[in-house]
């Protein structure tokens, strides 16, 4: 008899406990990030993005505004980098002079095996893309933070520029050549290649002149000079 009343009670603990859930769940939707929306970030994806920028890279950075890239960086990348000369390595490596910084070099970080042997310096290029999609980028990297909008990395780069003692200089912005547009009157020049043949004259020379139509009436001679 008392093991019956200890096990109703458990019973009826159980199932407040689960109807209590169930309603908490009901009033409180779970949250998800917008990680979808432009300029949201979110966690790393492994397959590439595809997507390229509207705008060149040197054109993005050349209109980037540092100082916004740094308040960009102090809000979302301080948790795992540091920034100063020096500063010690987090979660990531410090990101002094990551500009032109050889991959996977910075002393005392353990890098993983797809960023050692990926090569070669980190360019603007290669850092733009790297953080629209870290493991996109490099296949087992360890940087699951991604940041996929342009614009938006384009500040974080021009920050991250100027965390050198010798900032690296920013890409070139190819100058768009339109082709120059013809004069009024004048007709296009002959694109084929082949000499352009002159026009026929009218009448050949040596040729008589053709008789005059039938509507028409044969000019008058030239009056004769009278003789005082």
């Amino acid at each position: 008899m008392e093991f019956n009343k200890i096990a109703g009670a458990i019973l009826l603990t159980l199932l407040t406990m689960m109807a209590i859930a169930k309603i908490g769940n009901t009033l409180v939707p779970q949250f998800h990030p917008p990680h979808d929306k432009p300029g949201a970030e979110g966690p790393s994806t492994t397959g590439p993005d595809t997507k390229e920028p509207d705008k060149p890279v040197a054109e993005l950075l050349a209109a980037a505004d540092p100082k916004v890239g740094q308040q960009r960086a102090s809000q979302t990348c301080t948790s795992c980098h540091s920034f100063e000369k020096g500063g010690p390595n987090k979660v990531g490596p410090n990101l002094w002079d990551i500009v032109g910084r050889k991959k996977g070099s910075h002393p005392g970080f353990a890098y993983s095996d797809g960023l050692k042997n990926k090569g070669g310096e980190w360019t603007y290029e290669e850092l733009f893309t790297y953080l629209s999609n870290p493991a996109g980028f490099i296949p087992g990297s360890k940087m699951a933070f991604r940041l996929p909008g342009a614009e938006q990395r384009a500040q974080v780069l021009a920050y991250l520029r100027t965390l050198s003692d010798a900032p690296k200089p920013l890409p070139v912005v190819e100058k768009k050549t339109e082709a120059p547009k013809p004069e009024p009157g004048k007709a296009e020049p002959d694109k084929s290649g082949e000499p352009k043949k002159p026009d026929a004259p009218a009448t050949p020379p040596g040729a008589p002149a053709a008789p005059p139509k039938a509507d028409e009436k044969p000019a008058a001679p030239p009056a004769e000079e009278k003789k005082n």
